[in-house]
């Protein structure tokens, strides 16, 4: 199977493309870096340099491709980088057809589910409350796009959540932040107590690549977690756990988060972002769950990484031994 990957050098993209070289696919990176992977040499895997804002160059990928996971995204950091994305996904979809690819599998985020109004939530649980910043705008914006109508391929989107696991791009921050906490504590909005979704990079890996392959997953949307009632306790603890760092929580009511909200709300919104932060205080305070049943009915997925500590354990001593 020939197999285009957007965002294969990054943290769930390098996980995606390790899956698809194991099990004999050939793959074709988009990257703005020219050279295959040292890693990658000589298994299968060529790069065509291009650039996300040059849509041009993501279509002329497409061409011959049986499969294409579209992973990467143009940071949403500017205020102009949510419409550059959308219109990128509008121009891939259009292009599906003539270009060959039989299936599109597309990664967005459990954001765009909201807080949901039940848990645990499946796929069609309404939310509570719709998260509006400018990320999940534009990732909801898309997942309508693809799902409007027939394009010539069969289209599969994967929501995930927080993602943990070795390579993670967040790590070195998290760490920095548990660091400078130590001596008063990480302040949170709340106990901490709340369920939170997580999964690790491996099982979404294995998840995103049965989304390319499984014929009952075409023309679906997946909610994909690990299913458990993880607490941010449960989290922040496995991490301090592993980091050998002794780290209690600084518990503030959720109201006191919300006037920092507001204001960080109102100084982006100068800039034309729109971070939803106070939505996000709520987010942080509430129960979120979602049931992952559908993955493991339509893709033949099981989350294998249920033991929290043992894999914040995994991630850590990567990010040392790569440190050194």
């Amino acid at each position: 199977m020939n197999v285009l990957v957007t965002g294969g050098t990054g943290f769930i993209g390098s996980h995606v493309v390790d899956v698809l070289v194991e099990h004999g696919h050939t793959v074709r990176l988009f990257s703005r870096r020219p050279d295959v992977p040292e890693r990658l040499q000589g298994r299968g895997v060529s790069v065509l340099q291009g650039d996300l804002r040059d849509a041009e160059s993501v279509v002329a990928a497409m061409n011959g491709m049986d499969v294409f996971y579209h992973i990467g995204e143009m940071k949403n950091t500017t205020r102009s980088a949510p419409e550059e994305n959308i219109r990128l996904v509008e121009k891939i979809v259009r292009h599906l057809g003539p270009s060959g690819v039989k299936r599109f599998v597309f990664v967005i985020s459990i954001t765009v589910a909201g807080i949901p109004a039940e848990i645990p939530a499946t796929e069609k649980t309404r939310p509570a409350v719709a998260l509006r910043d400018q990320y999940t705008t534009y990732k909801k914006k898309s997942e309508d796009i693809i799902f409007r109508g027939s394009h010539g391929a069969e289209c599969v989107i994967l929501r995930p959540p927080m993602v943990y696991g070795p390579g993670s791009r967040y790590l070195g921050r998290m760490i920095t932040l548990f660091q400078k906490a130590t001596p008063l504590g990480l302040p949170f909005a709340g106990k901490g107590r709340n369920i939170v979704p997580l999964i690790h990079v491996k099982d979404l890996a294995w998840a995103i690549y049965l989304a390319g392959i499984q014929e009952a997953a075409a023309g679906q949307l997946f909610n994909l977690t690990d299913g458990l009632r993880h607490t941010w306790f449960d989290v922040f603890s496995a991490l301090a756990g592993a980091l050998q760092i002794k780290l209690r929580i600084l518990s503030l009511p959720p109201v006191v988060l919300r006037i920092p909200a507001l204001v960080a709300d109102f100084l982006c919104s100068l800039f034309g972002l729109r971070p939803d932060s106070n939505n996000y205080v709520t987010f942080l305070a509430s129960h979120v769950l979602f049931d992952n049943a559908k993955a493991k009915v339509f893709l033949g997925w099981e989350p294998g990484y249920t033991d929290l500590v043992s894999g914040m354990q995994d991630m850590v001593e990567q990010y040392r031994g790569e440190s050194r």
